[in-house]
């Protein structure tokens, strides 16, 4: 039979991951990756340029088509994903009128106090996640405050994946997946909510048509299919955040399972029905957004510093095991993983909070710091690399905890943990972390991601699959399941208990060392060292 190929794209924080997919052999064909700059204007300001997401998308396509590994005639649909939420304001012919304020722009926090302060129940009646400042209602209300000229020019407000299916089609669209960060949008009832919007004085003609993700929006316009060189008739789907098609390409479609995304952070996510307010569950210290299927949200516990901590590890005091790697041929990281088994369960009493780059769910402080505790006289670098990797399980448990308690589960509820990402190739890693949950934890292959996922809202999108759910059974790759052991979970309960107990005494603390530090640079800024 002819092929079809289907493409997903996903747009990150850092560039824009593709694949090009073959329905006949049933494999990913090729892969591209190009980056773009974060902009940072001011402090606590983060943004990217639009037109740079463009450039990297058209690159992307002309690299998968570069190959030659098949016809540009056989692409049958695309799908795009990306983070969120950005706030994006344009023109009416799409033309952007300043850089999209991005999921890590922090400068509405009065903004999204106000809002929980004066709306915050009518809101949640609707929409149960919390208000914080990386929301677009948040950003929106600050765009309104601080840019009203160009707020008064806007005629659309887009998301990075939707800014892009715009230039594919004309068309403006968002997705449901991305449209439950709009707060205004009604997630029991599945659209934008007219009585919030007017009582937050949101003009919805500015904000696009709501689509289920693996809803064809269009074709590609003239104009887009001579630029990318594709076929006039390449479907578009709606498209996902990115959480969203990487739960999706783990297989996650009921609440027994759970997945966990690890890179430099991570993640661990739990779906949750959204039919009845009444029995809707969620919790505050969680991020809480949509779902590639429109019936369910997804509880999620971000953690900032993963595979992040032992990088740093590697580059502070891991010279020589560098230099050993290379003489073995092997991986840095696989030396220190075995190091790791080297030392003693709790680390000789070491405990490491992995809060290098400040910490998302549950505390959301980004003055928090990473700190070393229980350091003695005759502690090792070995029980040090061990401390660091617990600590990140640690923090895994914590969210696991909160996310299960939101639900009303048990641990023993969980039929198991579906893992992606860098630190899956650890077994000592993966293990441990099955012991600390008490959960068994099942690896996934396949390591594209987001981008796997977007090939399977194609596929539906264009009837390669009759529903998410077979796409998705279709698509992954299940790899080894950790089991946990009991014994050993009762022995690391000592030292998680210490972690928390760090955590809520040193809160204050993270705090006040911060604000000495900027006292400080302030005074040697201005002459007084």
């Amino acid at each position: 039979m002819d092929d079809k190929i289907l493409m997903g794209f996903d747009f990150g924080t850092n560039g824009v991951k593709a694949l090009a997919y073959s329905v006949r052999m049933e494999k990913v064909m090729i892969t591209a990756y190009k980056s773009y700059p974060v902009i940072t204007p001011y402090k606590n300001q983060a943004e990217h340029d639009p037109k740079e997401w463009w450039s990297a998308f058209v690159w992307c396509v002309g690299k998968l088509l570069a190959e030659g590994a098949f016809q540009k005639e056989q692409v049958s649909a695309l799908c795009v994903s990306s983070h969120t939420p950005t706030l994006t304001p344009v023109k009416e012919d799409g033309e952007p009128l300043m850089n999209g304020m991005i999921w890590a722009d922090g400068r509405a926090v009065e903004e999204s106090l106000e809002l929980q302060r004066d709306y915050g129940k009518e809101i949640a009646s609707v929409n149960p996640a919390s208000i914080r400042p990386y929301h677009i209602v948040s950003k929106l209300f600050w765009f309104k405050k601080y840019k009203r000229e160009l707020y008064d020019r806007t005629a659309m407000f887009l998301d990075c994946s939707n800014y892009i299916t715009y230039r594919l089609t004309s068309r403006f669209t968002i997705d449901r997946s991305m449209a439950t960060n709009y707060h205004f949008y009604n997630i029991f009832e599945k659209k934008w909510d007219e009585r919030l919007a007017e009582k937050l004085q949101i003009d919805l003609r500015r904000f696009p048509k709501v689509c289920d993700c693996h809803e064809v929006i269009g074709h590609l316009t003239n104009e887009a299919a001579e630029e990318l060189g594709l076929p006039k008739q390449t479907m578009v789907a709606a498209g996902a955040s990115d959480t969203a098609v990487a739960t999706l390409s783990a297989g996650i479609f009921s609440r027994n399972q759970m997945a966990y995304s690890c890179g430099t952070g991570s993640s661990v996510v739990m779906l949750q029905e959204c039919g009845e307010r009444e029995q809707y569950k969620t919790d505050d210290r969680l991020i809480t957004i949509g779902y590639a299927d429109k019936d369910y949200m997804m509880n999620i516990g971000v953690m900032s510093n993963t595979g992040g901590a032992f990088k740093w590890m590697k580059e502070a005091v891991c010279d020589m095991e560098t230099l050993c790697a290379v003489t073995l041929h092997k991986d840095v990281f696989t030396v220190m993983s075995d190091y790791v088994t080297e030392a003693p369960i709790g680390a000789n009493g070491i405990v490491f909070l992995p809060y290098l780059a400040g910490e998302l769910s549950p505390i959301y402080n980004p003055n928090a710091r990473g700190v070393f505790f229980g350091l003695s006289g005759t502690s090792t670098k070995k029980e040090m690399l061990r401390a660091v990797m617990e600590g990140t399980c640690y923090a895994v448990r914590q969210n696991v905890d909160i996310v299960l308690d939101a639900q009303g589960m048990r641990p023993d509820e969980v039929r198991e943990i579906v893992a992606t990402g860098g630190p899956c190739k650890s077994s000592a890693w993966m293990q441990m972390l099955s012991d600390i949950l008490g959960i068994p934890v099942t690896i996934q292959e396949n390591t594209e991601g987001a981008a796997m996922g977007d090939v399977v809202v194609a596929g539906c999108a264009a009837g390669v699959f009759s529903s998410l759910k077979e796409g998705a059974e279709k698509m992954k790759t299940i790899g080894r399941t950790y089991l946990p052991d009991a014994h050993k979970q009762r022995q690391y309960e000592i030292n998680y208990q210490t972690f928390c107990e760090l955590q809520k005494c040193l809160l204050p603390c993270f705090d006040s060392h911060m604000q000495r530090q900027e006292s400080r640079e302030m005074r040697t800024e201005g002459g007084n060292i």
